[in-house]
C-alpha cells in the first residue's frame, strides 16, 4: 500500500479535450496547483530521444548544432556533450565532429529562433524510478529522509547495481512495494534496449523514443495516494488512459472516470475562472497582504506587500507576511511556469535571523519543484534572487502570447471557439455551422489552428464556415447553425 506523501499534493486531475488541444488541470482541495496545455502542432518534445547528425561544431562556443529532424537544429553545449567521466580541460572537439551520428535527448523545447536544447546523457523517467543509462549506481532522493526506508529501497535495488546504467529512486518510491520497483526497473531497461536497437539500425535524423503525452505524464507525476479522482471528458482518451494505468500504475485505474455532465468539465469544476485568476498580476495572501507579479522577457519581478495585514510589531508582521508569501511564490512559479531569473522584493526586515528564516521557508517550499530552482539568497539591496530552469513556455506565453498584454491570444480564442461550436452542435444539430469572429481569430482558424478546425469539422459531421468581423472584440466568437443562432 502506498504511503502518505508530505509535499504539495494533488487530489483531483481534470483532463479536458477539444479540437487541437488537451488541457490538464491539477487541483488540491479546489485550488489550482498545475495547468498544462498540449496543442496540435505545438507538442512538447522534452524527454524525446533522437538519433541526430552533427551539422556543425562551433569551437568558440564550445557547442555543436545537431540535426534531429525538427524545423531547427538542436543545440548541444559542451557540458551536455561531455561523458560522465569527462575532464575540466576538454573541448567539444574531443567528443564530436561534423557528420557524427549521436543519440541525444531534448531537455528544453525549441522557442522562437532557438532550437531544442540537447544532452547526450539521456534518462528514462518512470513513476518511481529514473533510469540513467550513462550513469551507473543507485541513488535515492534526498527528500526520502527516513533511514529505515532508505535502507529498504537500497536493499530492493541491490540486484540492479550490476547491470548497465543506474537508477535514481524518486520521492514517490517511498510509497512503492518492492515488486513494483523491480517491475518498473525491468520495464525501463527493456525500453532502453529497444531504443538501442533502433539507434543501431536507424539512419539519422530519426526519433527513437517519444515521451508520454501531457495527460499520461501528469498521471505518472501526480498519481500518489492523495489522488481521489481523475475526470476525463473524452471517451477515446479515457480508454487510452485506462490501458496505460493498468500497465504502469494499476492502483489508480479505478479512479479514472468519464465525465458526462451538461456543462463543460472545466466550467463545472470552476477551472475556467481559476485560469483567469492564474493570469492576474496580483495574488492575494490570506493575511491581507499580496504579491505583485511582473513577468518580462528578461526576468520576473515579485513584489511582496503587507496590504491590509495586521498583527504584532513591524518586524513580526513583516516576517509573517513574508513567510506566507514564500509558500505562495513557490506555488505561483509552478502554476505559471515562470523560469529564468526571478527577483523577489520581500517586505523589509531588519533582523538577519528573520531573513534567514524566510529563506528557509522558501527553500522548503521550492524543494518539490521539478524544474530545480536555485535560490541565491538576499542581495546587498535586500532582494532575493533565484533561477528556475526553463523547459516550456510560461502560462502567459501559452494563453496570451506573452505577458505584455494579458488577454487571450487569437489562437487561444480560436480553440475556445471550436469547443463552443461542438457544444452548439449538441444543443442544435445542423448540417453546417458558421463561426464569426475577429479577423485575427479567423486568420488563426485558417492558419495555425487549421488542423484543429478540420478536426472539429470531422466531429461536427459538416462544414465549418469562418467569417471575420472587425467590429467584434478579439475574445468574442459567434456560433450559428443553419437553424439560426
Amino acid at each position: 500500500m502506498r504511503g502518505k506523501e508530505w509535499h504539495m499534493t494533488v487530489d483531483r486531475i481534470l483532463i479536458s479535450t477539444g479540437p487541437g488541444e488537451v488541457r490538464v488541470a491539477e487541483l488540491n482541495d479546489g485550488e489550482l496547483i498545475g495547468l498544462t496545455f498540449e496543442r496540435l502542432g505545438h507538442e512538447s518534445r522534452v524527454g524525446d530521444i533522437f538519433l541526430g547528425r552533427v551539422e556543425a561544431v562551433i569551437h568558440n562556443l564550445q557547442a555543436a548544432f545537431v540535426d534531429i529532424g525538427l524545423a531547427r537544429s538542436g543545440f548541444l553545449a559542451l557540458p551536455e556533450a561531455r561523458p560522465v567521466n569527462g575532464g575540466p580541460d576538454d573541448a567539444i572537439g574531443d567528443y564530436l565532429k561534423e557528420g557524427d551520428a549521436v543519440v541525444v535527448q531534448v531537455t528544453r523545447d525549441p522557442e522562437e529562433e532557438k532550437g531544442a536544447k540537447l544532452t547526450t546523457r539521456p534518462v528514462l523517467t518512470g513513476r518511481d524510478l529514473v533510469f540513467t543509462p550513462k550513469q551507473p549506481g543507485i541513488s535515492i532522493s534526498r527528500r526520502i529522509s527516513d533511514a529505515a526506508e532508505r535502507d529498504r529501497l537500497d536493499a530492493v535495488m541491490a540486484d540492479q547495481k550490476s547491470g548497465e546504467g543506474g537508477f535514481i529512486l524518486r520521492t514517490a518510491a517511498q510509497e512503492a512495494e518492492d515488486e513494483d520497483l523491480k517491475a518498473e526497473a525491468g520495464r525501463l531497461r527493456q525500453r532502453w534496449a529497444e531504443i538501442g536497437t533502433l539507434a543501431e539500425t536507424g539512419q539519422a535524423p530519426a526519433c527513437l523514443y517519444r515521451e508520454l503525452d501531457q495527460a499520461r505524464r501528469v498521471l505518472r507525476e501526480q498519481g500518489g495516494v492523495d489522488l481521489n479522482a481523475v475526470l476525463v471528458d473524452d471517451a477515446d482518451l479515457h480508454k487510452r488512459l485506462i490501458d496505460f494505468t493498468k500497465e504502469e500504475m494499476p492502483d489508480i485505474t479505478e479512479m479514472l472516470h468519464l465525465y458526462r455532465g451538461d456543462d463543460t468539465l472545466f466550467e463545472s469544476e470552476g477551472v475556467e475562472e481559476l485560469i483567469e485568476m492564474a493570469l492576474d498580476t496580483t495574488v492575494p495572501l490570506p493575511s491581507g497582504g499580496d504579491l505583485i507579479i511582473s513577468e518580462t522577457p528578461a526576468l520576473t519581478a515579485i513584489d511582496v506587500n503587507t496590504g491590509n495585514a495586521s498583527g504584532g510589531n513591524r518586524e513580526r508582521l513583516a516576517f509573517d507576511v513574508n513567510s506566507e508569501a514564500a509558500h505562495s511564490i513557490a506555488h505561483q512559479l509552478r502554476l505559471r511556469n515562470l523560469s529564468g531569473l526571478i527577483v523577489i522584493d520581500f517586505v523589509s526586515m531588519r533582523r538577519t535571523d528573520s531573513q534567514e528564516n524566510v529563506l528557509s521557508v522558501l527553500r522548503k517550499a521550492l524543494a518539490d519543484d521539478p524544474n530545480q530552482p536555485f535560490l541565491g539568497g538576499f542581495t546587498r539591496l535586500g532582494l532575493v534572487e533565484l533561477t528556475r530552469r526553463r523547459k516550456a513556455p510560461s502560462l502567459s506565453e501559452l494563453i496570451c502570447d506573452g505577458p505584455a498584454r494579458l488577454i487571450n491570444s487569437p489562437l487561444t480564442v480560436a480553440l475556445g471557439g471550436l469547443r463552443a461550436a461542438l457544444r452548439e452542435a449538441v444543443a442544435t444539430p445542423a448540417a453546417g455551422y458558421r463561426v464569426t469572429c475577429h479577423p485575427a481569430v479567423a486568420e488563426a482558424l485558417m492558419g495555425e489552428a487549421d488542423a484543429a478546425r478540420k478536426q472539429a469539422e470531422t466531429e461536427l459531421g459538416g462544414a465549418l464556415e469562418v467569417t471575420g468581423d472587425a467590429t467584434l472584440a478579439l475574445d468574442t466568437v459567434l456560433i450559428e447553425s443553419q437553424g439560426g443562432k
